[in-house]
């Protein structure tokens, strides 16, 4: 058996103390003997990172002949590293193990042996006092440059000088036990440190030493050179680089420190937001000039001169300061003094003088003024207009000397003979301004012809020019060149006739040119040109909302007769009125009536509008809210879509409403349902309103023919799509009160017979029923206002041009919040959860799930086949006639990511999906939960079936195979009780059953379509619900379903900004979205 002193004679003495304090916290995480060599071990080690360690015994197993680690430090330098002292005490203790008779404990018990001593040491933790680091700066100080470093104290009450801040460093990480004499001793393992800037500092230490380790681990020279070296660290001193000076600021922040100068001066300092007090003596030296900067009490500390040391303070100066005090601190670096020539003295005192002057207070000698004389710039501008632009004139004044700079030399001495001393950089500066705008010099004038340039110089540098110069304009600059754009006032109101009349006020310009501005606004020009050739600046301006109202009441040049008013639909209103709330180039003053109109519809819940007697107490409250909203549009003579989530008694509503507008010798409102439920209206009717004259058209041809021919003494009839399109001709000779259409996204494709036969119909009002107002496209939702308010939305190519395109294409948040503003006031749609206070919330949750290896080699396999299957169809057939091909590749990689088995004869991979559901199931039911399981392939209901028959575990089961009346059956049973599991073909029971017994719905495989799972989903969360409902979603990890899944996301959640929709998007996807399925893996 290995003895300590054998380990011990391989290491030096802080590798065998690190790597037996490294073997008993538990690093050692695997140790194993090769299978073919009794005397050879390897090991993993747990240090900064894990690694690997091989060792080899003799034949006795008493000594080491062989080791290796794959750590720097290994490589770096003689002897054993602390990992391999580490794993060879693991040995010495497996060897301890078996010499006893014991087995070696299972690698399981390393998770209760290592979180059990992490509980320890975070109860020891807790227990722990917090030591306090004091931190000193020490700041040396040549000529005028800083170097900077800190030093520390550390301990309980009484501090102790840190001698060696790496070595403490190192030491915390092993967990070692260091002593700083008698009265102090430090185990690391259960290092705290007081809150605040002890805290902090420990932090700053640790990261600037890891990062220095990350940094040399790059050098080959350090590597080669140096053992335990550092740059940073230097015994106990911890050297500050420009950033870590910075950051030991920023964790000082109010608090006081020790600062050392030149290792001779101590002194308790504090930081503050400050510019020091500078000053600067110029002497005349025979005509020359002596400049002394005077810093007996100033210290820069950083390079960027961001800090300074002045007395007791340690100013952070302002960005300004920093810049002006640099060149300066520079210019001095080598010496206290300047120099400047006899000659050179003008220019100093033109160009150098003033900057000194921002930073510091300059005491020039008295002798100067009899040479030079100093005088304030006086700089004027006149400017005038020039063909397409602007000109310009520029004069420069120093009292009574003026000049043109463009064309006349600078005066060198004043009337009294003593030497100018221009203001150059102010000049210079003003010049600059219109050589930056490329102005060009002719005679007297700079000029600028080009009209873009001329306002980019009129917006940006003439603001800034104003700040240094008097600015003169002509009399054809009779206002300002450039003005803002003036808000628009429009008057809104409700004629007799049901329609908005609009009026347009601004006092600056006439309605025509109103149009012209925000077509430049359309174009995103930065400004808009008047007739009198002033500027309207359009960059920065709120038009955007007076843009959107104009081209969607499709405003044009002339439109607006001479008293300046406009009718427009009364479906406007609400677009109008949420423009101006929410934007500020528009101001509307509202009469009464159009106020009304507004409140009404945007509060239906305060409308007094009476229900029914017969449905009161039926209806809920948000039933009765849905009713009066119905009836307000009515009113109005609008349309719109009641999109309540399924389950919340859409019919219900309606009927509330159709007997509440029931009149006598009216004539019938039409409802047009799918076929499945158009008795499922009349029983409705039936139920909750008997007094409803109620009929539904079907039958053989004759019979509805002779239905619609008569004279209908009805309140309501009933009808399917298909039976409308074949009978429109008939319909459309009708005159209907009302038209509802249950499920409208039946007519979402424009193109198609349902939705041009509906659009046939003639009716006092239109009204849509639908959960999912868009399923695919917004081409949908247009689709269905085009029926309800025909052209509100404007022409489909329009639509497309405005909305659609730019949201989907562009993610334009503009134009979807502007669709919005058009569409959300008739969209009443209402969640289950913010609704009904009896039916708990569903949770939804993604399970991934990782493959079994031969299903993972099997799906890469056939990926790649897929790949190659995809680029041949594309290239032979192109991308519009290879969907059905593309469908079944897909189809085939989803089975795979579900179970291989299911289309691979023999295979017997297993599948990481199936055993993920095995566990959750079996978690579940021992949990009292009861659940569904829905999946598109019966095959693999019948996989899930068996694993359920391994499991004993009972379920039910219905597919597309079972009776109707099993059916029924099978749901009574499962409701009951009898069963803790159902399983359910996603096409055959997805809709129709009411599954409220179940608690957890999972979805095997996802559909291409969220809004099929969506209504699966709702066979359990529905009305009736007792329960929280738990639903799983199951994806593979790295397959296509994590694509799909991902693609669903990123298009529902646009789509649910406006209604909440589901998405169905397979047959929609672009080429692009086509080939990113098929890329990588």
């Amino acid at each position: 058996m290995l003895k300590d002193i054998t380990i011990r004679s391989l290491a030096n003495d802080a590798s065998y103390t690190r790597g037996c304090r490294y073997y008993e916290n538990g690093a050692v995480v695997e140790l194993k003997k090769r299978r073919f060599d009794t005397h050879s071990y390897t090991a993993k080690v747990n240090g900064s990172t894990e690694y690997e360690v091989e060792v080899e015994l003799n034949a006795s197993d008493t000594a080491v002949t062989d080791y290796a680690c794959d750590c720097p430090a290994a490589m770096l330098y003689d002897g054993a590293c602390k990992h391999v002292v580490a794993a060879l005490k693991a040995v010495q203790h497996e060897q301890r193990l078996q010499d006893s008779g014991q087995q070696r404990a299972g690698s399981g018990q390393r998770l209760f042996r290592f979180f059990e001593r992490a509980a320890v040491q975070e109860e020891q933790l807790e227990e722990a006092r917090p030591l306090v680091l004091e931190p000193k700066l020490c700041v040396n100080r040549e000529y005028s440059r800083s170097t900077c470093w800190l030093e520390f104290r550390i301990g309980y009450d009484k501090l102790y000088v840190l001698r060696n801040i790496r070595e403490f460093i190192l030491a915390a990480r092993d967990g070692m036990t260091l002593s700083f004499g008698k009265g102090l001793t430090i185990d690391t393992r259960y290092l705290s440190f007081a809150a605040g800037t002890s805290a902090g500092l420990w932090k700053l230490l640790q990261t600037a030493n890891r990062d220095e380790e990350s940094s040399l681990s790059y050098s080959s020279y350090f590597k080669s050179s140096y053992s335990n070296s550092s740059y940073i660290f230097e015994q106990k001193r911890f050297k500050l680089s420009p950033g870590n000076l910075h950051r030991f600021f920023e964790i000082m922040g109010e608090e006081p420190f020790l600062l050392l100068l030149n290792e001779l001066e101590e002194k308790r300092v504090y930081i503050e937001h400050c510019n020091p007090v500078l000053e600067v003596d110029v002497e005349d030296r025979n005509g020359s000039g002596r400049v002394s900067l005077q810093t007996d009490s100033l210290a820069v500390l950083d390079s960027d001169c961001r800090y300074v040391l002045h007395e007791d303070v340690v100013c952070q100066v302002s960005d300004e300061f920093a810049q002006g005090l640099k060149p300066l601190m520079e210019s001095f670096q080598a010496a206290r003094h300047l120099t400047v020539d006899r000659e050179d003295m003008g220019d100093f005192f033109s160009r150098i003088l003033p900057e000194i002057e921002k930073v510091a207070k300059v005491r020039v000698a008295p002798g100067f003024s009899s040479r030079f004389e100093i005088m304030p710039l006086q700089a004027k501008v006149y400017l005038d207009y020039y063909k397409d632009g602007i000109a310009a004139r520029l004069e420069f004044c120093y009292e009574n000397t003026s000049f043109n700079p463009v064309m006349e030399k600078s005066p060198q001495k004043t009337g009294q003979g003593r030497i100018l001393i221009r203001d150059v950089l102010t000049e210079r500066q003003i010049l600059n301004f219109f050589k930056k705008y490329h102005f060009e010099t002719e005679k007297d004038q700079l000029l600028q012809p080009d009209e873009e340039k001329s306002y980019d110089f009129l917006t940006e540098a003439l603001p800034k020019l104003t700040e240094i110069a008097d600015v003169y304009y002509s009399e054809l600059f009779h206002k300002k060149p450039v003005q803002a754009m003036a808000k628009v006032t429009a008057g809104v109101s409700v004629n007799d006739e049901n329609l908005l009349e609009v009026s347009f006020r601004n006092q600056n310009f006439d309605f025509d040119e109103l149009i012209d501005i925000l077509a430049s606004y359309r174009l995103k020009r930065r400004y808009h040109r008047l007739k009198d050739g002033t500027f309207v600046s359009l960059a920065d301006q709120q038009l955007g909302g007076l843009a959107d109202f104009v081209e969607s009441a499709g405003i044009r040049k002339n439109s607006v007769d001479g008293d300046k008013t406009l009718e427009l639909p009364l479906s406007q209103a609400m677009y109008i009125d949420a423009l101006a709330r929410e934007e500020d180039g528009l101001r509307l003053e509202r009469s009464k009536n159009f106020k009304a109109v507004v409140r009404d519809i945007r509060n239906p819940a305060d409308a007094d509008i009476e229900v029914p007697q017969e449905l009161k107490g039926v209806l809920r409250d948000y039933q009765v809210t849905g009713f009066s909203w119905l009836s307000t549009l009515a009113n109005y003579g609008l349309g719109g879509i009641l999109a309540d989530d399924m389950g919340l008694g859409k019919t219900l509503q309606v009927i509330a409403f159709l007997l509440a507008h029931r009149e006598e010798e009216a004539p019938p409102a039409l409802v047009v349902a799918p076929t499945s439920l158009m008795y499922n209206w009349m029983d409705e009717i039936v139920r909750f309103a008997p007094q409803l004259r109620a009929a539904v058209i079907a039958g053989t041809k004759k019979e509805r023919e002779a239905s619609l021919a008569g004279d209908m003494q009805y309140d309501v009839i009933i009808t399917t799509y298909n039976m409308l399109k074949r009978d429109i001709s008939l319909y459309e000779k009708q005159n209907f009160r009302y038209c509802f259409l249950d499920e409208a996204q039946h007519i979402k494709n424009p193109g198609t017979q349902n939705a041009k036969a509906v659009k046939r119909l003639k009716t006092g009002g239109y009204f849509a029923l639908t959960g999912t107002p868009i399923e695919n496209t917004l081409t949908e939702l247009w689709s269905i206002f085009d029926f309800l308010m025909p052209g509100y939305l404007s022409s489909h190519k329009n639509f497309k041009q405005r909305f659609e395109v730019p949201i989907v294409r562009a993610q334009d948040e503009h134009a979807l919040k502007n669709l919005n503003r058009h569409v959300a006031p008739f969209i009443l749609r209402r969640m289950k959860k913010d609704v009904l206070r009896e039916l708990p919330d569903k949770v939804e949750s993604k399970m991934l799930n990782e493959m079994t290896a031969k299903q993972a080699k099997v799906y890469a396999a056939y990926f790649v086949q897929g790949q190659k299957e995809f680029a041949k169809e594309l290239k032979a057939h192109g991308f519009g006639e290879s969907r059905i091909k593309i469908l079944a590749i897909l189809t085939r990689l989803r089975q795979i990511a579900c179970d291989p088995s299911l289309f691979l004869d023999g295979y017997d991979g297993g599948s990481g999906k199936l055993d993920l559901l095995e566990e959750v199931v079996q978690e579940a039911v021992s949990g009292g939960h009861r659940i569904l399981i829905f999946s598109q392939f019966t095959t693999m209901l019948q996989h899930i079936a068996q694993r359920l028959d391994a499991l004993n575990l009972d379920y039910e089961y219905l597919d597309g195979h079972t009776p109707a009346l099993e059916r029924v059956r099978l749901v009574k049973e499962f409701n009951a009780g009898t069963q803790p599991v159902f399983l359910i073909s996603l096409k055959a029971g997805g809709t129709g059953l009411n599954l409220t017994g179940a608690d957890m719905v999972i979805h095997y495989d996802p559909w291409w379509n969220p809004a099929v799972e969506d209504q699966a989903t709702d066979r359990a969360y529905r009305i009736g619900q007792k329960n929280n409902v738990q639903v799983l979603k199951f994806i593979t990890k790295d397959t296509i379903e994590e694509k799909i899944f991902a693609l669903q996301e990123k298009k529902k959640a646009l789509i649910d900004q406006m209604v909440k929709p589901g998405e169905n998007f397979l047959s929609k996807l672009s080429e692009d979205e086509i080939r990113d399925l098929f890329s990588g893996r």
